[in-house]
C-alpha cells in the first residue's frame, strides 16, 4: 500500500464534497437564497437516476449484442453505443430538469430565476460529485484492504489516478449548472430549442467520453470534457445574475 495513494484518495474525497458545497453556500449567501432550492436539485437528480441507471444497466448488453450482430465494424458499434448512452443521459436529465422547472416549481410557488437556476444546478451537479466521492471512499477502503487481497488491480494505482477523477468532477460541476440555466431558458422563454440544445450538449459530452476513453487515452478524454467545461463557464459568466450581459428578463 502506497501512503501517497491514500493521501490522493483523501484529497479527492474532500474536494468532491467541499467544492460543490462551498460554491453552493456562496451562491446562497450572494443572492440571499434558500437551501431548499439546492435540496430540490439533489432530490431530483436522485429521482432521475432511479429510473435512468437501471435502464442503462439492463439494456446495455442487449443493445451491444444487437449492434454487434448488425454491424461488423467494431469502431462503429462503439460509436453508436456511446451515442445511445449519451442520448439516454441527456433525455432523462434534461427532460427531468424541464419538468421540475415547468411543473414542480410553480406548484411550490417558486419563481424560476437565474439565481434559482444556478443553485438548483449546483444541487444537481453537487450531489453527483458527492455520490462519486462516496464511491471513491469505498474504493479507498478496498485499496487499504489490498495487502490482504494479493493480485488486486488496485495495487497498481498511482497517486495521480484518484486526482484524475477529481479533475473530471470539478469540470463536470459547472457543466451541470450550465445545463440547468439552459433548460430554465427553455421554460422562461417558451422555446423548446433550448431544451433540445441541452439534450444535444449533454449527449455529446457523455458520448465523447465513452468513445474516447475506449479508443484513445484518459488525457484526450478529459480534454474533451475540459472543452465543455470552458464553454459552460463562459455561458454561466454570460448569464450571471445582474451582469447585464443577457437581455433583460431572459435566462
Amino acid at each position: 500500500m502506497n501512503p501517497l495513494v491514500v493521501v490522493s484518495f483523501l484529497v479527492t474525497i474532500f474536494f468532491e464534497f467541499a467544492v460543490p458545497l462551498t460554491i453552493s453556500w456562496w451562491i446562497v449567501r450572494r443572492f440571499h437564497l434558500t437551501w431548499r432550492i439546492f435540496g430540490y436539485g439533489v432530490l431530483f437528480f436522485v429521482i432521475v437516476q432511479v429510473f435512468h441507471t437501471p435502464l442503462v444497466i439492463f439494456t446495455q448488453t442487449p443493445i451491444l449484442s444487437a449492434l454487434g450482430g448488425a454491424i461488423s465494424d467494431r469502431g462503429l458499434v462503439l460509436a453508436i453505443f456511446a451515442i445511445i448512452l449519451g442520448l439516454l443521459a441527456g433525455l432523462f436529465e434534461e427532460i427531468g430538469r424541464y419538468l421540475v422547472f415547468r411543473r414542480f416549481f410553480p406548484s411550490r410557488n417558486i419563481t424560476l430565476t437565474r439565481e434559482n437556476g444556478l443553485l438548483f444546478g449546483a444541487g444537481w451537479g453537487g450531489v453527483e460529485s458527492m455520490l462519486v466521492g462516496f464511491l471513491v471512499f469505498l474504493t479507498l477502503v478496498s485499496y487499504v484492504s489490498t495487502p490482504f487481497l494479493p493480485g488486486s488491480p488496485l495495487q497498481n494505482l498511482t497517486p495521480l489516478d484518484p486526482l484524475i477523477g477529481l479533475l473530471e468532477r470539478l469540470m463536470t460541476f459547472p457543466i451541470q449548472i450550465a445545463f440547468s440555466l439552459l433548460v430554465a431558458s427553455a421554460v422562461l422563454q417558451g422555446r423548446l430549442v433550448f431544451l433540445g440544445l441541452a439534450i444535444l450538449w449533454h449527449t455529446a459530452v457523455d458520448a465523447l467520453a465513452v468513445y474516447l476513453v475506449a479508443t484513445t487515452s484518459v488525457a484526450i478524454t478529459e480534454g474533451s470534457v475540459a472543452v465543455s467545461a470552458v464553454i459552460a463557464l463562459v455561458y454561466i459568466w454570460y448569464m450571471w445574475p445582474g451582469s447585464g450581459r443577457a437581455k433583460s428578463g431572459e435566462l
